[in-house]
């Protein structure tokens, strides 16, 4: 049998469906199987160990294992659900004049995300509005402001949601971001991060923009106190001057503990990254 690469999760899935995984050609990076590669499999029709499988135990029932990371996400998620009274504001962004940049930029040889400026923006905003970036104690009945933005990147992987952190990110350049988000997003990926990798958020992003989405309302990573959800950028006829032209728009939503935070907050907050993405060089003129 050949070695194949695939996430302990995956190896497992394939178990339960009695698939033997070193039979399937992985389409992940470096040829890694995914989930998604075993639910091809299973659903193949030429596949008889798999029908058999499925015959063997319920005609009309699948099921999936409920342990392990996925386990843990559902304990978390139902203590944020329960204990924090969420509030979703939601809003867009032209960010036409960002991608201009981001081009431009790559045309000169400098490859930058817009996740990256993203990340930039919101470090911004939250040290003018630290309640987005605080801790609620409710046993010493006070609000603790963080002294430092650390982002959480909300990262899709094979055996589920993890959240690698990128510490100190007020302090760190454009550029910086972008290699830290990659080399932290491809460790997440790889299941490959450090106790450490995962530490010490105060505020997440959730970037699903890439796959698509209009609007979400995302939970909050306890103990923090709001989230930020990117979703897909769209072009989309708004009126400019009185005149209706073509801008790139992103949406997204905040969801926030309305405990700490109100709604006034939120908006001011969304307004703020909106002047810093919309004209792109107030970044510039906003670091230090």
């Amino acid at each position: 049998m050949r070695n194949v690469k695939a996430a302990p999760y995956t190896r497992k899935l394939a178990r339960s469906y009695g698939i033997e995984i070193e039979t399937i050609e992985g389409t992940g990076k470096n040829k890694r199987i995914t989930n998604e590669d075993i639910e091809r499999t299973r659903q193949s029709s030429n596949n008889p160990t798999t029908n058999r499988t499925l015959l063997d135990t319920h005609t009309n029932k699948e099921s999936l294992p409920f342990k392990g990371r996925r386990k843990q996400i559902a304990k978390k998620m139902t203590t944020s659900a329960y204990t924090i009274p969420h509030v979703t504001h939601f809003d867009r962004i032209d960010v036409s004049a960002l991608i201009e940049v981001k081009d431009e930029l790559k045309a000169d040889g400098v490859h930058l995300s817009l996740t990256a400026f993203f990340l930039k923006a919101v470090s911004i905003a939250l040290l003018e509005f630290p309640v987005f970036n605080s801790k609620l104690d409710e046993e010493r009945e006070e609000i603790t402001l963080e002294p430092t933005v650390n982002c959480g990147i909300a990262t899709h992987t094979d055996e589920g949601l993890i959240v690698p952190v990128i510490k100190d990110t007020q302090q760190k350049s454009i550029p910086h971001l972008h290699e830290e988000m990659k080399q932290l997003t491809e460790k997440a990926q790889n299941n490959e991060c450090e106790m450490s990798d995962l530490r010490g958020g105060t505020f997440t992003i959730s970037n699903v923009g890439p796959i698509g989405g209009v609007y979400a309302t995302p939970i909050i990573n306890h103990p923090e106190v709001a989230i930020l959800a990117l979703h897909q950028i769209e072009d989309t006829p708004v009126v400019r001057n009185k005149t209706i032209v073509i801008r790139s728009m992103l949406n997204l939503s905040l969801s926030f503990d309305h405990r700490v935070a109100d709604g006034y907050t939120a908006v001011m907050f969304t307004n703020r990254m909106k002047s810093l993405l919309e004209k792109p060089y107030r970044l510039l003129t906003s670091l230090k």
